[in-house]
């Protein structure tokens, strides 16, 4: 057996394996085995192991395998054509830590000298325990990436670049989004734009043939139709993948899309809504308007603008100018910023200088453009109302008051006639007329106290000169 380096020296010509100095300068263990021992190990096998040289020859290979892979490598190399074999990978023992994970290929060797009866067979370990590690690593990221794309509730769908057909990858969120199988996408059966709105599929193949040369980022909102007969609104957000250090190669097309379709409810519900107010506030009799607190006019309605005389250009008009007590304002604003809220009715006074009684509902709105707060109301003229309010009062009034000097009337209509029947008949009894004139009087104070009563309450009588010398009453009304 040669296990000394100067014995190959002495007799060069004994030396059964050729090129054993080239053997010991590569990088991948390099072991030759004779009847299963070790008859030659380069340094790289020396290094893989922890042995010295001397602590490998003579050994037998399987003692420096790890003992769970120990049959595995021993049927391997029983093979009768050990040589045609595929490379195995197992664990190599190593002295002074852990193992390390080898990839071996063997070949037949035709050996001299002493080993030329013996068929020899050369070992190439390459240590991969790093590359190993390393695919363990990539695999486990792999798993946990492929559980957040299954468990993410958004379709995510890669396609190649350049053919929107070429479908690389899909996350399985896409069975609850079009009710199609994982499976029907992959092997080409079906397809995204299977599912998408006729009238939206130009526009949205348009959006994918734009990728990579056009966008690279961008999105897009478009219904689909999943098999349920659905209609179902989704974002789709594309996304070009490049090869690191390609030079702007694309790599892949990444699509997200993203079920909208309660959120674009909302959107369409709400933009009915808006055209609903906006068509409220159009045809409106009532003024609308939104002010912020110094009374400048943000918006105001073709009701309002009608009612104080306004131009369309709201620029440099205040709230302030309607009022003919402004204090009122100062008021209003008070109980907003107190409650929210507001009602006030008081008088205004229009461009033509007429005045006018309003009721106003306001609430606060929030910031304004100019970060102040800002206030919204409804503005009812009530002038029309309280007048009609007032001669129903009158009415009521006056059908009180009729009742209440009915009967006096009626006292003093009768005594008149009686006075005059006893003049016409020459009779002279004084204690009848006396009486009728008492009865007279009577009536006549239970006619003038109702009609004082309701003068005092309801009016103001003033006596001011008529220009000629005398005095006219005017009657105010003191409401």
């Amino acid at each position: 057996m040669l296990d000394r380096d100067n014995q190959d020296d002495l007799f060069p010509s004994a030396n059964p394996i050729p090129w054993r100095h080239v053997l010991s300068l590569l990088s991948e263990g390099v072991a030759v085995l004779v009847r299963g021992r070790v008859i030659y190990a380069n340094n790289a096998l020396c290094e893989m192991t922890s042995r010295n040289r001397g602590e490998i020859l003579g050994c037998t290979f399987l003692s420096m395998v790890a003992e769970n892979d120990r049959a595995f490598v021993s049927d391997y190399l029983r093979q009768v054509d050990v040589a045609s074999a595929a490379p195995i990978t197992f664990r190599l023992e190593r002295g002074t830590s852990a193992g390390r994970q080898v990839r071996l290929t063997v070949a037949g060797l035709q050996l001299r000298g002493q080993y030329t009866d013996d068929p020899g067979i050369c070992c190439s370990l390459t240590d991969v325990t790093d590359f190993q590690d390393r695919i363990v690593a990539l695999e486990r990221d792999n798993r946990r990436m492929r559980s957040h794309l299954d468990d993410t509730e958004s379709v995510l769908i890669s396609f190649a670049p350049y053919d929107c057909n070429d479908i690389l990858l899909v996350n399985r969120h896409v069975e609850a989004l079009l009710g199609c199988s994982i499976k029907d996408i992959m092997n080409g059966r079906r397809h995204l734009f299977d599912f998408v709105h006729p009238d939206h599929l130009p526009q949205v193949m348009e959006f994918y043939n734009k990728f990579p040369d056009i966008h690279e980022t961008e999105e897009i909102e478009y219904p689909i139709v999943n098999n349920s007969h659905q209609t179902r609104w989704v974002r789709d957000m594309g996304n070009t993948l490049f090869v690191e250090h390609g030079h702007g190669m694309p790599r892949r097309i990444d699509h997200t899309l993203v079920d909208i379709t309660d959120q674009k409810n909302r959107e369409l519900e709400l933009k009915e809504e808006r055209r609903k107010l906006s068509s409220i506030l159009k045809n409106s009799t009532d003024m609308i308007y939104r002010v912020d607190r110094a009374g400048n006019f943000l918006e105001l309605n073709p009701a309002g603008m009608k009612l104080l005389g306004f131009g369309e250009d709201l620029k440099g008009r205040n709230i302030l100018d309607a009022y003919i007590d402004q204090r009122q304002r100062e008021r209003l604003l008070n109980q907003l910023e107190e409650k929210g809220h507001a009602q006030q009715l008081t008088k205004w006074k229009m461009a033509n200088d007429a005045i006018i009684d309003v009721v106003i509902n306001a609430v606060r709105d929030g910031q304004s453009q100019t970060g102040d707060l800002s206030y919204q109301g409804i503005v009812h003229n009530v002038t029309h109302t309280l007048e009609l309010q007032k001669l129903e009062t009158i009415k009521k009034m006056a059908g009180g008051l009729s009742d209440k000097i009915n009967t006096p009337l009626m006292t003093l209509l009768m005594n008149i006639q009686m006075i005059r029947e006893s003049v016409q008949d020459g009779m002279q009894d004084t204690a009848d007329i006396l009486e009728c004139l008492d009865e007279m009087e009577k009536a006549y104070h239970k006619i003038v106290g109702p009609m004082a009563a309701v003068r005092e309450t309801y009016w103001h009588i003033e006596e001011v000169p008529d220009g000629c010398g005398g005095t006219i009453y005017e009657i105010h009304d003191k409401r």
